[in-house]
């Protein structure tokens, strides 16, 4: 058991992955949607309705910010490389390797991966130069695949998301019968109740000519 849990700490999967600025941010709010809606339902000092449409509320914003994010955060990645290669046109790392995945592809291999992985890119350039691996600055390839990640992020979680939610939102609760606007209106206006004769009206009249016979 222990050996088990040995392994798959040690994994180096299991390390890449919680170095990337995209799974810390989609497991957070994976947890978000979860939690979130679980601790208001858990709430007994609001009414059963309310409940449900925060709940649900919630749960449909943080889906909608994830979506927003995965789709946008692709983007800012495959863009990062090419702003790296204009802004350092010496360094080798944005030479090597045509876009972010090759970069990424070699960042989490092991060293003799690594070096195989070398040994191809150089058989395939045409000129004389060569990489080498010592050359090769990973910690500022990787450095701009994650600040483009953390500028998408704030972009779409603080930016985007609060903007496309509302109108996206809305519809689908008044759909599921929860939209608190829809239930105010209904409020405001009541069935109609069926109308009572005045008391000076001709049926009462003829009542109360009944009823002294």
């Amino acid at each position: 058991m222990i050996g088990a849990i040995e392994n798959i700490i040690s994994n180096p999967t299991l390390y890449n992955m919680t170095q990337s600025t995209v799974t810390q941010v989609t497991s957070e709010t994976c947890l978000k949607a979860i939690g979130r809606p679980s601790f208001i339902l858990m709430d007994k000092q609001i009414d059963p309705q309310t409940k449900k449409f925060s709940a649900t509320k919630e749960f449909l914003y943080q889906l909608t910010c994830l979506a927003i994010y995965l789709s946008m955060i692709h983007q800012f990645k495959k863009a990062s490389f090419a702003i790296g290669r204009k802004l350092f046109k010496n360094e080798d790392v944005f030479k090597a390797f045509k876009h972010t995945g090759d970069f990424m592809n070699y960042y989490k291999m092991d060293e003799a991966a690594r070096a195989n992985k070398l040994n191809e890119i150089n058989k395939a350039l045409n000129s004389g130069d060569k990489f080498v691996k010592e050359k090769l600055n990973l910690n500022l390839g990787k450095g701009i695949i994650e600040g483009s990640s953390i500028v998408g992020t704030v972009l779409g979680l603080a930016v985007l998301a609060p903007i496309v939610s509302h109108p996206l939102i809305h519809p689908i609760l008044k759909v599921m019968g929860l939209d608190k606007t829809a239930k105010k209106a209904d409020d405001k206006n009541p069935a109609k109740v069926t109308a009572q004769p005045e008391p000076n009206s001709e049926v009462n009249q003829d009542k109360a000519k009944v009823d002294t016979k």
